[in-house]
Order: structure tokens, then sequence, then C-alpha cells
């Protein structure tokens, strides 16, 4: 699964290298990705994360104490709900665009405000496919798959890599916009085989009174402002951004983007897989397992992270000339990009653990938990934006660095109360290990930093950032490694077959 996902995150990049490329980081990359992103984002506040994180745990309930019949039920129940209300909001949306991109990028002039809206108008409506397609992904994964689910990203982006390499510019913004249309629709198509074969027929029910539904809908009020956490940084970002100058706004987004993908891969197939079963294991009342199985996902998530947040932090400015530096995206370009992949990267494995605690608190059916934190988070990230711009003028630095701040902050507190709420999950010895893993870390990155320094005049060209970037980053990584068999890491010890806990 870490593999399918691997490849949809890649393949999301090289959507992204594509359009940078073709349309360099200014005005019409500022209108794309402004418009691109409000309905991602839009869809986020309202169903996104909730749909999963509440229908997940109901339907394995129903499946685990009423059958398969009674769980098909409240799915078809689910699936008509969500997608009439998606296409309500999908309808005021495009009622509502322009003032929409006023509120959320004021820095825009006039011109720019227009040919975003008209954007968004048509972008709109594909939020009705991804709330049907986030349905059937919880479907699937209640069975036990995850292949499918995870495979759909690959789909889309398929289809929006071959459209830039064959068309190009040809049909302007709209012709990716309307591409964009279809690969999301494409989501929801790709997984109907798969929902047959588990015995899956939709047929429309709206009962608002369903048992079932009700249950979801109690937690989907606190899931729902507990997700809100990443577009409301995302939103703040874009605000600030906008009055920042062309460009500010897409060099923020590409940072996000390959910060995002490279959590994704590990934080999000770890979620995607433990999750389901979470919501087994709390029902059944397994208080030890579920501790054991939330520890050891996060400790070997914080792993695998903390190496990579090392080195994006290190090489941000030759990862980014590497990805994005070609046709009309230029060095100036790639120094404001890697100056926000670099404060981004310091809340990597932040983020991490919050995406897998998140579900951890919605597997026990408590939103409020992270609905508390989340709001904590936004107002962190707007006050740290605010210092940071305003105050000491970081810039695009600057906002990344909140976010990061944000992300920092939320973490320790859900640590905090996952202990509180199941006693022992996060010991002592956890801490230890994660200091050990700190210092590791910390060792990579001057290792892959200094070498870099050294090498840096090699040579020019994509070919020769690559050769540099592995020459810094091998030793880097032969360094974390010796570091946690030194520090005898639990991971290490894992991996010898010695006993986890003391």
């Amino acid at each position: 699964m870490a593999v399918i996902i691997f490849c949809a995150k890649f393949m999301g990049l090289l959507r992204e290298v594509l359009i940078a490329s073709v349309y360099g980081q200014g005005y019409a990359s500022d209108v794309l990705n402004t418009s691109t992103q409000i309905p991602l984002l839009f869809f986020d506040m309202t169903l996104g994360v909730a749909i999963l994180s509440t229908f997940v745990p109901v339907f394995n309930r129903c499946l685990e104490q009423h059958g398969k019949v009674r769980a098909m039920e409240f799915a078809n129940n689910f699936m008509t709900v969500v997608v009439t209300i998606a296409t309500v909001f999908s309808v005021l949306g495009m009622i509502f665009a322009e003032p929409i991109i006023r509120l959320m990028v004021p820095g825009y002039d006039a011109d720019k405000i227009a040919e975003t809206a008209r954007l968004l108008k048509v972008l709109f409506p594909s939020i009705i496919f991804t709330a049907a397609a986030y349905t059937s992904v919880g479907i699937l994964q209640s069975f036990g798959e995850f292949n499918i689910p995870s495979i759909i990203s690959v789909v889309s982006n398929l289809i929006m890599i071959l459209y830039l390499l064959v068309a190009g510019n040809k049909f302007g913004l709209m012709g990716v916009i309307i591409s964009m249309v279809v690969a999301w629709a494409a989501q929801l198509f790709v997984q109907m085989p798969h929902l047959l074969k588990f015995g899956y027929r939709f047929r429309p029910v709206f009962n608002l009174r369903d048992e079932g539904l009700i249950s979801a809908a109690k937690l989907a009020a606190p899931v729902l402002i507990s997700s809100w956490v990443q577009p409301l940084c995302v939103v703040i970002n874009m605000a600030f951004g906008s009055s920042l100058g062309d460009g500010a706004v897409s060099g923020l987004n590409w940072a996000n983007k390959i910060y995002i993908i490279m959590v994704g891969v590990f934080a999000y197939a770890v979620t995607n897989f433990i999750f389901p079963k979470l919501s087994r294991l709390d029902a059944g009342d397994d208080n030890l397992k579920f501790s054991h199985t939330t520890r050891l996902s996060v400790a070997w998530t914080v792993c695998i992270i903390g190496y990579i947040s090392a080195m994006f932090i290190a090489l941000s400015h030759p990862i980014i000339q590497l990805v994005f530096e070609r046709g009309a995206f230029t060095s100036d370009n790639t120094a404001l990009t890697a100056n926000a992949l670099l404060y981004y990267s310091v809340g990597m494995l932040g983020y991490a653990i919050c995406e897998i605690l998140n579900k951890s608190f919605y597997a026990v059916q408590d939103g409020k938990t992270p609905m508390l934190t989340s709001i904590l988070g936004v107002l962190v990230n707007f006050a740290a934006a605010f210092v940071l711009v305003k105050f000491f003028d970081m810039g695009v630095g600057g906002l990344a660095l909140a976010s990061a701040v944000s992300s920092i902050v939320m973490a320790v507190v859900l640590i905090f109360m996952m202990n509180t709420r199941k006693p022992g999950t996060f010991t002592k010895g956890f801490a230890v290990n994660f200091l050990k893993i700190i210092i590791s870390s910390g060792a990579s990155a001057f290792v892959a930093g200094f070498i870099y320094s050294l090498v840096s005049n090699l040579g020019t060209g994509s070919n020769w950032v690559f050769v540099k970037l592995c020459i810094s980053a091998a030793p880097a990584l032969l360094c974390y490694i010796i570091l946690s068999i030194l520090l005898k890491t639990d991971e290490v010890k894992q991996i010898r077959g010695l006993t986890y806990e003391k």
C-alpha cells in the first residue's frame, strides 16, 4: 500500500512539475493554484475527513453487531446524504465564486479575481464525485481492501499528466481545469467494480432518522472542526501570501505539496491501514492492543520521517531545483519555493504524529479532542503567521514556519491527551526514544548540509543536481543508521528481534 501511495504522490508531484514548467511561477500559476485549491479546501472543511472518520467506525460497528445487510443499508443512506450535501455546496460555490475568491485572497487585483472565479465555477461540481469516492473508500477499507483506494489517486493524476503532456497550454487554463474535473470523477468510477465484488449495490435512501446516520452525525461535528486545521492553515497562507506579490501563493502551494507528499507516503499509509483495526479493537474493548498499535505506528512513522525531514531541511534548495527548475520555472522561483519548503519541513514530524493520533481518537469515536486541538492549532498558526510576516518580515518562509509551529504544538497536545484517554500509550521510554531519533536526525542534517557545501560547485544542470543530492544524502543516511544503532533506538531493537517494551 505504501508503494502505491508513493506512486500516487510521485505522480501528483509530476503533475505539479508539468504545471510549473508550462506556466512558471507568477500570475497564471497563482490563478490555477488558487482555483484548484479552493474546492478541495471547501470539501475538506465541510465533508472530506469527516466522511472517512465517521463512516468507517459506524459502518464497522454495524458490520460487527448487526451484520452485512444492515451495514449496507447504512452505507446507502450515508452515500445519499453526503452526495446531496455536496451537491448543495457545489451549487452555492458556483453562485458565490467571486465573493469566495475576494475573501480568501484579498491581495489579488480585480482581473486576477475574475479569472480565478471563472475557473472555480467549473471546478466546484467535482466535489460531488469526491464525496461519493470518499464514501466508497470507506466501504472498501472496512472490508480490508486498501490497494484500490490507494490507486484512485494514481488514476486521477495519470489523467492530468497525460493531458499536460499532450495538450500543454493549447486550451489555456480552462483546459487544465476541465481535465481536473474528469480526473476527480475517475476516482469514483475506478472503485465501482470492487464495490460490486464486496456486494455493495447503491440504492438511494434518504433517512435522516437512521440510527447509524445519527451516530455518524454526532461524531461529524467535532471531526469537521478538527479537520479544518490543515485547510485553514492553507487559507491563512493564501490570504497573507496574496499580498506578497505574484508567485508567492504558488511557491507556498508547491512547497506544501512536496512536504505533504513525503509525509503522506508513510503517515497516510499507516493511518489508512490501522484505522479500521483500531475501530475494531475499540469495539472489542481491547485497550492493551489499541495502545500498542497506536504507539508502534507513531514510533515507526517518526523513525522514517525523522530522516526525511532532516534531508528536506538541509537540502531544500537543490530538491526544489531538481524537481521544478525547468521551462518557465526560474532560479528565483527556486529560491522562494525552497525557502518555504525548509520551514515547512520543521513541522514534518508534528504533522505525521497528528495524522495518526487524530485517527486514533476517531477510532474511539472521540472527535472532541482533535476538534479542540485543531482550534488551538489554527489560532497558533494565525498568530505566528501575523508575527513572522508583519514584524519579522520573513515572507513565505514565515508563513511556512507558522504552519510548522502549529503542527508541533498540536502533536504535543494530542500525545498528552491520548495518554489521558488511554493511559500508558506513550511511556517515558517512548519519549527517550523520540529524543534519540531527533539527535540522529539533527546529525544527519548536518552531514548532508556539510557535504553538499563541498560538492555544490561540481557541475550544473538537473543531472548534476541529482548526483550532488545523492552524494550528500547517502552518507547522511549512513550517519542516521549508525547513530540509531549506537543509541539503541527501539526500532533497531525490533529489527534485531529484541523486545520492544522495557
